[in-house]
Order: structure tokens, then C-alpha cells, then sequence
């Protein structure tokens, strides 16, 4: 699932977006741990050009990929499933500039 608010002003425009993924349980019974992520980024309008920035999972959210949740169920069974625990990335910061001509 992913929400979104924006804002925007005249120079200045804001979006916080998350991403969640629910709790799952298959017909297996094998269970898969939800998270949530937030991101903010924005923009800023310069005189020539804009600066961009963004902050990637806001709140340093520690989870594992549903790939890495998955792959420990199907792999466990020939290796030790903790060499598939698969971090979402952590706190993430981006900054850039862009002139349109």
C-alpha cells in the first residue's frame, strides 16, 4: 500500500510517501512480517536550475526485504537462514541539481 501528501508552494515543493507491506501468512502457514516505510522528498526552485533532496526511510525503520523474509523460508532447509536476511535499506539521504534547457 502507499499514501501520499504533497505540498507546494512557489519555490518549494514537499511529498511524504510511505510504502507498507502487511503481516502475511500463506496456506502453508509460513508468515512473512509487515513494515512500513516513509520517505520526504522535495524540491526547490533557484533562479537558474533546482535542488532536489530527499530523505529515504525517514525514520531508520530496520526490516527485512520480503524477498530476504521469502528466500529464508525457501532456502533454510540447505543453508543457515540468516544468510538470507536481506535489510531494507537504512536512513538515506539524496541531494541533486537540475537545469532544464
Amino acid at each position: 500500500m502507499f499514501l501520499r501528501a504533497s505540498w507546494q508552494g512557489s519555490d518549494l515543493a514537499l511529498k511524504l510517501q510511505s510504502q507498507t507491506m502487511f503481516d502475511y501468512e500463506d496456506d502453508a502457514q509460513k508468515k512473512l512480517d509487515g513494515y512500513t516505510v516513509f520517505d520526504l522528498v522535495g524540491t526547490y526552485q533557484l533562479p537558474v536550475g533546482s535542488l532536489g533532496f530527499g530523505i529515504q526511510n525517514l525514520f531508520d525503520n530496520d526490516y527485512t526485504t520480503v524477498w530476504g523474509q521469502r528466500a529464508q523460508i525457501l532456502y533454510a532447509a540447505h543453508y543457515d537462514a540468516a544468510a538470507y536476511d536481506y535489510k531494507g535499506r537504512g536512513r538515506t539521504y539524496t541531494l541533486n541539481y537540475q537545469v532544464k534547457f
